[in-house]
């Protein structure tokens, strides 16, 4: 009988799940290193250094027991989460906009309490911002680990390279992303 640990019964799930390429226990030095490139990456801003952000979905995984880097491909980003990737928020934690899924731009734009900026964001035209605006990257549910309360986050484009590098992954459309989940 073979007995698997937490840690490599976590890892066989998510690879099984569509989009996951490979799935990785982060050690603490990578974790450090997502540290220092996501708090560079915030003080260098967003928008060419015109706008704050906040990745805060990496520091609500990294405040997890267990933290998996995964490789995926695009067609896990394609996964109906329910919420968006990106948002405009001001510090009162008003929404002001949001990144679209692609299945959400043709109900959009029929509304006309938004604005398109490009075509995948809408900025909400009936908020009142209060105070300085800021994008966030919020943390994902992982409906896969629901029961381990498994939340996920996108990384910053250097720390992403970073781990595609370390860890020798090629190929167009291929990105990284950490899953955070509390111990059973």
């Amino acid at each position: 009988m073979v007995i698997m640990s937490i840690e490599e019964d976590i890892k066989e799930r998510l690879k099984s799940v569509k989009g996951i390429i490979d799935a990785l226990l982060m050690s603490p030095q990578d974790i450090e290193k997502i540290r220092e490139f996501e708090i560079q990456a915030e003080k260098n801003k967003a928008a060419g250094g015109m706008m704050d952000f906040i990745n805060e979905g990496v520091w609500e995984v990294l405040s997890k027991e267990i933290v998996f880097l995964i490789f995926i491909d695009e067609s896990f980003s394609d996964r109906k989460h329910g919420q968006s990737l990106t948002l405009m928020k001001d510090p009162s934690g008003n929404i002001l906009g949001r990144l679209l899924r692609k299945d959400e731009i043709s109900e959009y734009k029929t509304r006309g309490d938004v604005l398109f900026l490009g075509e995948d964001f809408v900025i909400f035209s009936n908020v009142k911002t209060q105070g300085k605006p800021y994008f966030v990257i919020p943390a994902q549910k992982v409906d896969e680990l629901k029961d381990l309360n498994g939340i996920s986050a996108s990384l910053c484009v250097p720390t992403d390279l970073y781990f595609k590098d370390k860890y020798n992954i090629k190929g167009d459309n291929l990105g990284t992303v950490i899953i955070g989940i509390d111990k059973p």
